[in-house]
């Protein structure tokens, strides 16, 4: 007679030992910080608890190898490291997962080792707002608590591939994870660039009822910011934001999620409302 719970746990140990290969620890005080080997000399983490100097890196060897930080994304709260005389590692397997595939979340201390814990992934969103001026393109949830050191550790799927990376924000009870795909991605542009900068237009608004038209509002620019992205453009004061870059803005929250879409950099063309008169400037949106 089969024994499920047995297989059950033969599986979980066999998923653990394949995602502790690539699962790293950070030497940080007072707290513990995990991250993900990547390939080559890379490690991919979260960027808020990550120091500028002075990193220390536990691998899955046990050794312990410097690193510098090669780039920082504080939308996704990623930060790239590069390990110093260690540039060998394998690129680790990834995959996708799905509300209702069962996870398992890591981290690596120097005390006892690779910890894991189970979880489910609970659910699967898009543009997730973090405060005034970010938005996640995607993320996933997953319903375990998070324990001291698994920040920056990975989330691998039942074969123990790498499916996402555990960040700063909690939402409605559920840790948020970047999906693994675009960890990856990010981790390619920090590589290239360096950064990537949060997309900045300078404005202050509220919301205000239009005319009757195609939508109910729009957002009235109470402030302008000298040197601003905005103020390059012309915006003034009074302004009334219709659309920006073809979509529609009826609060601020569009205006951020646009934002976000287009990026740094950009060029975009902005509809306005100016003295009752509807006219398009073009702008080049801005980095802070």
């Amino acid at each position: 007679m089969a024994n499920t719970l047995k297989d059950l746990s033969a599986s979980l140990r066999e998923t653990i030992k394949k995602a502790a290969a690539y699962t790293v620890g950070l030497e940080r005080e007072p707290y513990a910080v995990s991250g993900v080997l990547i390939g080559g000399d890379r490690v991919l983490t979260a960027s808020h608890l990550v120091p500028d100097e002075g990193i220390g890196v536990l691998m899955p060897d046990g050794a312990t190898v410097k690193a510098s930080v090669a780039g920082r994304d504080p939308i996704n709260d990623l930060a790239l490291l590069r390990l110093e005389g260690k540039g060998n590692a394998p690129v680790p397997p990834s995959a996708a997962v799905e509300v209702g595939d069962l996870v398992v979340s890591l981290k690596r201390d120097p005390f006892d080792g690779v910890n894991a814990s189970l979880a489910m992934v609970s659910a699967s969103g898009a543009k997730l707002k973090l405060g005034r001026a970010a938005v996640l393109e995607r993320y996933l949830q997953v319903d375990t608590e998070r324990f001291p050191g698994t920040t920056g550790g990975p989330i691998a799927n039942a074969d123990g591939a790498f499916a996402g990376i555990l960040v700063f924000n909690r939402r409605m009870g559920a840790e948020v994870v970047i999906p693994a795909d675009i960890a990856l991605a990010r981790a390619k542009l920090l590589e290239e660039k360096g950064s990537v900068k949060r997309p900045y237009l300078g404005v202050r608004s509220q919301a205000v009822k239009l005319p009757r038209g195609a939508q109910e509002t729009g957002l009235l620019l109470v402030t302008v910011e000298k040197g601003s992205a905005a103020d390059a453009a012309g915006l003034e004061v009074g302004d009334i934001i219709v659309s920006f870059g073809g979509t529609p803005v009826l609060d601020h929250e569009a205006l951020v999620g646009a934002l976000a879409e287009k990026g740094a950099g950009a060029k975009v063309d902005v509809q306005i409302l100016r003295g009752g008169t509807s006219r398009t400037v073009s702008l080049t949106v801005g980095a802070q």
